[in-house]
């Protein structure tokens, strides 16, 4: 009797999960305005700026108490991120750490992971060296701070080392809809800049502890709440699937004439992405793709993202 009610509650239990495609979604900013690279912006002290580079890594994400092993190199371009599939419903809380754990970061070769891993090369680099590790933050950009239209001084901070190491938690109210569970985020570029000083030229390549500038740079993230929890989100609500096919394929994708001149990006199943550009045509080639199962994301001109499932044969 303890047996077959075991099972029964083993059959309900499972049959209340089902994989959900996890996607992680960051809101990039300026005073309520859509964030774009090299896009003039005037700050706090009414200066001009643009933004000409922007990339971080993440890891340590964790999913209530579900723990992923994964990085993102994360870029001021991109805005969504497939994490992978899960079989969970649900998300209440999800933690994330900003940076390269320790045991990855100093004294790693950059060569041993392959060219689509966000730890392997990558040009411009995002490692220091073997002695020094991975740039954990690396933000530059050019200012007109006369408004003469001349962009005559910069600033760049590259920030390294185990100190500047930061893990985040947010309450969410995440739920599969349609086998989608969104995690939307805030990312205040504004506020994100607060420590520059933007009437001189800057230039900070060194380690948390060296420079009092870096230090500033990065505690002010949490101080300032530059990256919070988003309760609504217009990606959660625009999310729309795509009609492709074939489905699987071996060479291509046909997406018909409607997503002309968008953006896309081609996810692995671990969150990784393995292509991306502008579709100029109804076709998109994939003669570089190994065989598996991948995401493709589109970014129409309304700023809707529209996504879809393929298997590449």
């Amino acid at each position: 009797m303890k047996s077959l009610l075991l099972a029964t509650i083993l059959v309900l239990f499972t049959g209340t999960l089902s994989a959900a495609e996890v996607n992680l979604n960051l809101d990039y900013h300026v005073d309520g305005k859509e964030f774009k690279m090299n896009q003039e912006y005037t700050n706090t002290k009414d200066i001009n700026y643009k933004i000409t580079r922007f990339e971080y890594y993440m890891c340590g994400l964790k999913f209530d108490d579900l723990e992923l092993d994964n990085y993102i190199l994360a870029n001021g371009n991109y805005e969504n991120y497939s994490l992978g599939e899960y079989d969970i419903n649900e998300i209440n809380r999800v933690t994330m750490s900003f940076g390269v754990k320790k045991e990855d970061n100093i004294n790693q070769d950059p060569n041993k992971y392959g060219p689509l891993h966000p730890l392997g090369p990558k040009n411009p680099s995002m490692h220091w060296g073997w002695a020094a590790g991975y740039r954990f933050w690396v933000v530059e950009g050019v200012v007109d701070h006369d408004k003469d239209g001349i962009y005559d001084k910069s600033f760049q901070y590259h920030i390294l080392g185990d100190e500047a190491f930061r893990t985040m938690s947010f309450d969410v109210d995440a739920v599969s809809k349609s086998g989608v569970i969104d995690i939307n985020i805030d990312f205040d570029i504004q506020k994100l800049l607060l420590p520059v000083d933007m009437t001189k030229f800057v230039a900070y390549h060194d380690f948390y502890n060296n420079l009092p500038e870096i230090r500033e740079f990065i505690n002010n993230i949490e101080e300032s709440d530059v990256i919070t929890s988003k309760t609504t989100s217009s990606v959660e609500m625009a999310n729309k699937s795509i009609e492709l096919f074939p489905n699987p394929t071996v060479n291509f994708l046909n997406l018909g004439s409607q997503y002309l001149n968008s953006s896309y990006d081609i996810i692995t199943i671990d969150g990784l992405t393995a292509q991306s550009g502008t579709i100029n045509s109804n076709i998109i080639e994939l003669k570089d793709l190994t065989t598996g199962t991948y995401f493709i994301r589109i970014s129409d001109s309304k700023g809707n993202i529209n996504t879809a499932k393929f298997v590449k044969n």
